[in-house]
């Protein structure tokens, strides 16, 4: 999913000089900010929209993974008073290089997002991000959130953190009964596994493996047992999940 620019967010006031602030926003509430996207539009226009309500925002590139540390030295001789982060959590790729950021930035963090209310709204919040919000916040309610966090005030209550929390680490959990599944199954077992994913049948299985149909077929039997799931489909999808989120990812015997 790609994270599109926020209802709401328009530069429906001039941009003040640096270090003034628009008449109808007090001065109380130039405040440094940094804020970064994978969307370096996305990054200006929610800059300029910030900067029009008085806060002194700076937009930082986003620094990918592995790129962390550059941007906690960025953040560090900034000294803003948060970081505002734009991102989708989708794939799981992008979703470590936002956790990633956030675990190595000095500063508070507010975290706008395009993905839904669950698990992986948990799994930033375990990494130190203050507060999610959907990227249909409106500019008021996100200007009154920043200053809230600013303030250290309360951007999202306690039960909400623990719900999403918990859900996270219910998801954790499952996978990581699943690579302990994974691993369970044997050389000729994860072969065949692979070749499904591939997208072979089982005809084309025992031909490439020099074996009958049949052993093929016991051996994807003893493939969803193992895995506790009822089809092929679901086996795939299984092992899909694990080869594409580069936390997850573990080295079977043979490989």
């Amino acid at each position: 999913m790609t994270i599109k620019k926020p209802e709401g967010i328009t530069q429906d006031h001039a941009s003040p000089r640096p270090g003034e602030a628009p008449d109808e926003y007090p001065q109380t509430l130039n405040r440094r900010l940094a804020l970064t996207s994978r969307e370096s539009l996305v990054s200006e226009a929610v800059r300029a929209a910030l900067a029009s309500r008085g806060f002194e925002a700076f937009a930082l590139r986003w620094p990918g993974l592995g790129g962390e540390s550059v941007a906690s030295r960025q953040l560090s001789a900034l000294w803003p008073d948060c970081l505002l982060l734009m991102v989708d959590l989708e794939p799981p790729a992008r979703l470590r290089e936002a956790q990633a950021l956030v675990s190595h930035v000095p500063v508070r963090s507010l975290l706008l997002t395009g993905t839904p209310m669950g698990p992986l709204w948990g799994a930033m919040l375990e990494s130190g991000v203050s507060a999610v919000l959907p990227t249909t916040t409106q500019l008021d309610e996100i200007v009154e959130r920043l200053t809230d966090l600013m303030s250290d005030r309360p951007v999202m209550s306690e039960h909400l953190k623990q719900e999403l929390l918990r859900d996270w680490r219910t998801v954790r959990a499952e996978q990581e009964v699943l690579i302990a599944r994974m691993k369970s199954l044997t050389p000729r077992e994860q072969t065949v596994l692979r070749m499904l994913y591939a997208g072979d049948g089982v005809r084309t299985i025992s031909e490439l493996m020099g074996v009958t149909e049949a052993t093929v077929r016991s051996q994807v039997k003893s493939v969803l047992r193992k895995l506790d799931v009822n089809s092929q489909l679901a086996a795939v999808a299984a092992f899909g999940s694990l080869r594409e989120d580069p936390d997850l990812q573990f080295s079977w015997p043979d490989e």
